[in-house]
């Protein structure tokens, strides 16, 4: 009878209660972005283009192509988020670019992968994309309020591609992830009305 009432009770609270800071953190274990290496307002930048196409190409296969395409969109986002606390917009949109490029060769090895590595793979994509959007969106607030616009363009494009590839999981894998969804909903808000300039 009060495990009863307990759920009750639990499912009368928003999911932003359950979600967002609330009861439950769905980031709880979250490996939060590496320090930026070389950035995009450096000289020597494209050497670690080089590199890492380098790496790609002598990957033993598509799932270690794919792993180091998730790896190399994390640094790619936390190179955009420190060009833009320096307020080098352009710098942080070569960032972006590169980081949509990663995203787009893992959705094309997803495609090209046989069925069961490729559903798996893809959910693994989904979380990734979910960690990038609440990243994001907590660190939003703390950068400088022009420049940071870029990056509002990016977690309106990554939700996008979010849904995307969240439509073609399967049923229970979708629904499993509604408390990660409402997170990142719900942090996504908060940032923007912090953002806000009182009049």
């Amino acid at each position: 009878m009060q495990t009863r009432r307990t759920l009750w009770l639990l499912a009368l609270l928003s999911p932003c209660t359950l979600a967002g800071h609330g009861l439950l953190n769905s980031f709880s274990d979250l490996q939060w972005l590496p320090a930026p290496g070389r950035t995009p307002d450096q000289w020597n930048y494209r050497l670690d283009w080089w590199q890492e196409k380098s790496a790609l190409l002598v990957a033993g296969d598509n799932a270690a192509r794919f792993t180091l395409c998730l790896d190399y969109m994390r640094e790619k986002l936390a190179e955009a988020e420190a060009m833009v606390a320096k307020s080098d917009t352009e710098a942080a949109r070569v960032a972006m670019q590169n980081y949509r490029a990663y995203l787009d060769q893992a959705l094309a090895l997803l495609d090209a992968a046989p069925k069961q590595p490729a559903a798996r793979a893809r959910l693994t994509l989904t979380h990734a994309l979910l960690e990038h959007q609440y990243m994001l969106s907590v660190d939003y607030p703390d950068l400088p309020v022009g420049p940071r616009t870029v990056l509002t363009a990016l977690m309106e494009e990554l939700n996008k591609r979010y849904m995307a590839v969240r439509a073609q999981l399967p049923d229970g894998d979708a629904q499993a992830l509604f408390f990660k969804e409402e997170e990142v909903r719900w942090s996504w808000e908060m940032a923007r009305r912090a953002g806000e300039v009182p009049p």
